[in-house]
C-alpha cells in the first residue's frame, strides 16, 4: 500500500499523534481483553447456570413423574424456584440475545427439544410439555444470567476513559511546552520584541528552550555588535565625507571637481543604504493603514521631477499590517522604479484573499535569467540597468527581509502595458 495513502489519514498535529500513540494500544488490548473474557469465562460460566438448571429442570420433572405434583412443588420450593401448572403458553416472546441463545441451546441439548423459554426481566420462565398441560418453571434471572461481566467490562472502559483524560491533561502541558518554544522561535525570527521567555515541559523540552535561549542571545549579540561596528563607521566615513565635501566648495569648480563632487555623493548613498542594511528590521505593531495616503506619502518624499507617476487606489482602501514596514517595501520599490524609467504606475486593487500594490516602469526591463537574482544583496544587473545611476544593490534586499516578516509576498514579472517591470506586493487578509 503506497505510504502517501496512509498519511492523508493520519494526524498532522503532534497532540493528535501522540493520542493515536496512546489510545490505539489501549483500545486494542482492552479489545482483546473484553473478547477473550466473553467468549472463555463468560460463556463458560453461562454453560456451567445452564447446565445446573438443565440438571433441576430434570430433578424436578423425575419427582413429578414418579410421585406427584405436591411433591415437585416442595422441592422446588427448597430450590428457591416457582412451579406452576399452566394449560397454555403465552405468545408473546421477547427478541433473544447471544447468551439467551446459548441457554436454550444448552436446556433443550439437557431436558427437551420441545421446552419453551421466556427471558423476563426478574425470571427465566421454562415450559415443560406435560400431557395437555405446560408446567412452567421460574427461575430467577441472576441464577442463570451473572451481571458481574457487565460491571467488570464497565469498570475497564471507565477507569480507561479516566486514565486517558488524566494523560490527555499531562500531554496538553508538554505541547503547550513545545508550541511556546515554537512561538518565540518564530517571533525572535521575525524580529518581533518578545516578553520572557521561560522553558518549561520535560528535561529534553527545557533542554531545547535553554538551548533557544542561549542562540538567541548569541544572535542579538552579534546583531548588535556589527550594528554598532557599522554604526561606527558610517559616523566616522561620514565625518570625512563632511570635510571633503566643504573641502570642494572652497575649490574653483572645475569640470574635476564637480565629478569628485558626485563621486562624494554616491559614497554618501551607498554609506546610507548599507547601515540601513545593518539595522534590525523589527516590527513595530499592526494597525490599520491608509493605502491611499500611504502611496501618496511615498511620492511626496521621493519628489522626482522628471518622471510622471499615476496612482490608481481607492480612498478608502486599507489593511491591517506594519505602517513603517510596509511604506519602506513600496518607497525601495518605487525607487527602483522612478530610477530606472521615466513612467510609473501604482495600482492597488482588494481581491477575495488579497491586497495587492502593483508598482510598474517604462524601463528597460529584467531578463528572466536575473529576476531571482536581483533580490540578493549588492547585486547589481550592469547591462540592463544605468550604471551612472547610484545605489549599492541593497533596496531590493531590504523590501525583501521587511516582507518576511510581516508575511507579504513580493513577485516581479515583465509589465504588459507598460514594457519595463512589474513589482507586485500580495498583502493577505481576513474578511
Amino acid at each position: 500500500m503506497n505510504k502517501g495513502y496512509i498519511k492523508k489519514f493520519l494526524p498532522k498535529r503532534l497532540l493528535p499523534r501522540l493520542l493515536l500513540i496512546f489510545l490505539v494500544p489501549l483500545i486494542i488490548i482492552q479489545g482483546s481483553v473484553i473478547f477473550f473474557f466473553y467468549d472463555r469465562h463468560w460463556e463458560k460460566i453461562v454453560n456451567r447456570f445452564s447446565n445446573i438448571a438443565g440438571n433441576k429442570i430434570n430433578l424436578i420433572i423425575n419427582q413429578y413423574e414418579k410421585n406427584n405434583l405436591e411433591k415437585a412443588k416442595n422441592l422446588a420450593s427448597e430450590l428457591n424456584i416457582s412451579l406452576l401448572i399452566v394449560s397454555e403458553i403465552p405468545k408473546v416472546f421477547k427478541k433473544k440475545s447471544r447468551l439467551e441463545r446459548k441457554i436454550q441451546q444448552t436446556i433443550r441439548s439437557r431436558v427437551d427439544d420441545d421446552i419453551k423459554i421466556n427471558f423476563q426481566k426478574e425470571f427465566v420462565s421454562f415450559f415443560v410439555p406435560i400431557a395437555q398441560d405446560f408446567m412452567m418453571i421460574n427461575f430467577p434471572r441472576k441464577y442463570l444470567l451473572s451481571e458481574t461481566p457487565v460491571i467488570y467490562i464497565l469498570w475497564i472502559i471507565s477507569t480507561s476513559l479516566v486514565l486517558s483524560l488524566i494523560a490527555l491533561l499531562f500531554l496538553r502541558i508538554q505541547i503547550r511546552a513545545i508550541y511556546r518554544l515554537a512561538k518565540s522561535a518564530e517571533e525572535f525570527g521575525q524580529g518581533k520584541k518578545q516578553v520572557d521567555f521561560k522553558p518549561e515541559g520535560a528535561m529534553e523540552i527545557r533542554a531545547a528552550g535553554n538551548a533557544f535561549i542561549k542562540m538567541k542571545r548569541r544572535i542579538n549579540n552579534y546583531i548588535d555588535q556589527k550594528t554598532n561596528f557599522l554604526t561606527g563607521i558610517s559616523h566616522d566615513l561620514g565625518t570625512i565625507i563632511t570635510r571633503i565635501k566643504l573641502r570642494l566648495e572652497l575649490l574653483e569648480n572645475k569640470r574635476e571637481t564637480i565629478q569628485i563632487k558626485k563621486d562624494v555623493e554616491t559614497m554618501q548613498v551607498f554609506l546610507n543604504e548599507y547601515l540601513d542594511y545593518s539595522k534590525e528590521t523589527s516590527i513595530q505593531k499592526f494597525e490599520k493603514v491608509n493605502l491611499f495616503q500611504l502611496l501618496n506619502q511615498v511620492i511626496e518624499s521621493y519628489k522626482s521631477k522628471n518622471s510622471k507617476i499615476k496612482i490608481k487606489c481607492k480612498k478608502s482602501l486599507s489593511v491591517n499590517t506594519d505602517r513603517n514596514s510596509l511604506y519602506r517595501i513600496i518607497f525601495n520599490l518605487f525607487e527602483n522604479a522612478i530610477r530606472f524609467g521615466s513612467l510609473v504606475e501604482i495600482t492597488a486593487k482588494k481581491n477575495s484573499k488579497n491586497i495587492i500594490i502593483e508598482i510598474e516602469d517604462n524601463g528597460p526591463g529584467i531578463e528572466n535569467e536575473f529576476k531571482k537574482k536581483i533580490f540578493k544583496p549588492f547585486y547589481k544587473i550592469d547591462d540592463s540597468r544605468n550604471l551612472n545611476e547610484s545605489g549599492s544593490g541593497l533596496g531590493l534586499s531590504i523590501a525583501k527581509e521587511l516582507s518576511k516578516n510581516i508575511r507579504v509576498k513580493i513577485n516581479l514579472k515583465d509589465s504588459e502595458k507598460l514594457k519595463g517591470c512589474l513589482f507586485s506586493i500580495s498583502i493577505p487578509f481576513k474578511n
